[in-house]
């Protein structure tokens, strides 16, 4: 009998020394190979890039401003715009109230939580599309950069704090909610990055909010019964004004440009839009007109470039960098050190 048990204890030695001897070997390969797994779905990780088109998009880097749109059972239920710069290190934070309402005509009057659904009503898949360019008029702000998450129950401080490669890494939960749900022009991990800077700029930077309930909202009797929360334009644009000047280059800050804008195109309004616009560039707008006559297309005219290239940056950024530019003044009477003429071009 003891000689069977040794035989039966030995034998059993031998079928245990292996699994302990490949077990870490095992445990490795396994973690090796959700690594490579979660990995792969990182740089498998689609962001929907379709609807916005990129010449729609701001590509200067002086002064970077980012839409986030939170949609929730296809209604956006938050909406924050930032702005930063590297050069004056500040970050300006703009929470938008989605239940205000951005048209004064009664009739077609909708809140800014309806606007992705208008888009749609007015084109197949072309909400998200019309939103971002619709906020970009509204306030006069070319975007950079857009966020657009699908119901993920976020705002913006929870996304910025969730979203990291760790996050998609080893979140599980918050990787599933987030796939197919974030629509951007950036690339996840080119997102990654970006918010990432965002962090570290609230962080080192100086940050300012400006409240738009305070400054840019009126409520409008209707009826009796009916009050209205309504989005001024004009008075956000004073309001905005305050902040713009810790925003801007130091570049562009030192060339102290003086713009005209001119409408040379059939399409009423264009002056006063883009003038707007190159406002909040940072740069000073002497004079907006009709022009004298029609233009085909859009000129720059820049008689002193070497004075003011920084500016005439910003400004073909705002118009596109394809128009034209012409070191010499325009055939009619001018003062400004930067003269953009709006052709027919440019309202198609």
């Amino acid at each position: 009998m003891t000689a069977r048990r040794r035989k039966r204890n030995k034998n059993s030695k031998k079928v245990n020394i292996p699994v302990k001897k490949y077990l870490p070997y095992i445990l490795i390969f396994l973690v090796v190979g959700f690594l490579i797994y979660r990995v792969v779905l990182l740089l498998s990780f689609k962001v929907d890039s379709t609807q916005i088109p990129k010449e729609n998009l701001s590509t200067d880097s002086s002064m970077v401003n980012t839409l986030f749109v939170f949609e929730q059972e296809e209604k956006i239920v938050y909406m924050e715009s930032i702005t930063y710069s590297n050069s004056q290190e500040n970050i300006l934070r703009i929470p938008i109230p989605t239940d205000i309402y951005v048209t004064e005509d009664e009739v077609d009057s909708y809140p800014i939580s309806s606007m992705r659904a208008v888009g749609e009503f007015l084109d197949y898949n072309y909400g998200r599309n019309y939103t971002i360019e619709y906020m970009s008029n509204l306030l006069g702000l070319k975007y950079d950069n857009y966020v657009w998450i699908v119901d993920s129950g976020n705002n913006t401080d929870e996304f910025l704090s969730e979203l990291s490669v760790w996050s998609i890494l080893f979140n599980l939960q918050f990787s599933h909610n987030l796939r197919d749900n974030v629509y951007s022009n950036l690339p996840i991990l080119n997102l990654i990055k970006e918010v990432n800077f965002i962090n570290q700029s609230l962080s080192s930077f100086k940050s300012e909010q400006m409240n738009i309930v305070e400054c840019c909202v009126e409520e409008v009797t209707l009826s009796s019964d009916r009050v209205r929360r309504q989005f001024n334009t004009a008075n956000f644009d004073k309001e905005l004004s305050k902040y713009i000047s810790n925003l801007v280059s130091r570049e562009v800050e030192r060339e102290r440009v003086n713009v005209e804008v001119y409408n040379g195109s059939n399409i009423t309004g264009l002056a006063s839009k883009y003038a707007r616009i190159v406002r909040h560039t940072g740069a000073r707008i002497l004079r907006y007109d009709n022009a004298p006559h029609l233009y085909e297309e859009t000129v720059i005219y820049v008689p002193e470039p070497g004075s003011y290239q920084n500016s005439l940056t910003l400004i073909r950024d705002v118009v596109g960098n394809n128009v034209k530019v012409r070191n010499e003044r325009p055939p009619f009477v001018t003062t400004g050190d930067i003269v953009l003429v709006l052709g027919e071009d440019i309202s198609n």
